[in-house]
This record gives C-alpha cells, sequence and structure tokens, in this order.
C-alpha cells in the first residue's frame, strides 16, 4: 500500500475515496490519530492512476473556483 494523498479535513477524505471507488480502484482512509493529515492510500499497482485521477479533479476544483471568482466580481 502506498499514500497516494493527504487531506487536512474528513469531507475531502471522502470525496477523493469516493472518487477512486468511483473509478474502480481500491482505496483506503487512514486517519492519524493525533490529529495529523489524513491519508488515502492504494495499491502499489494503481498508485499512478490514483495520482493522475485525484491530480484531474484538483484541476477541475481550481477551474470551477475561479470561475466562481469571475462571476463574483
Amino acid at each position: 500500500m502506498i499514500t497516494v494523498t493527504t487531506c487536512s479535513n474528513n469531507a475531502e477524505a471522502e470525496l477523493l475515496h469516493s472518487l477512486l471507488v468511483g473509478a474502480g480502484i481500491e482505496a483506503f482512509v487512514l486517519d492519524d490519530a493525533f490529529g495529523g493529515a489524513i491519508r488515502i492510500q492504494v495499491d502499489d499497482a494503481q498508485a499512478e492512476e490514483a495520482k493522475r485521477l485525484i491530480a484531474e479533479a484538483q484541476v477541475v476544483d481550481e477551474e470551477v473556483d475561479a470561475e466562481a471568482d469571475d462571476a463574483t466580481r
């Protein structure tokens, strides 16, 4: 198992977990009991695909945020 990303809150972690599982990637959310970063882990063989999906999701999120900013100006 390998950590493909870390999240600062449970909502973000669950969203990314759902994205990965929906794409057929078995993913696990590991919460740090001491309040640290929440890790998302996948099988080593699926790590590259998981990282690609997460990166695409972040690009889309940034584009949506930019459009929302433009609309409020």
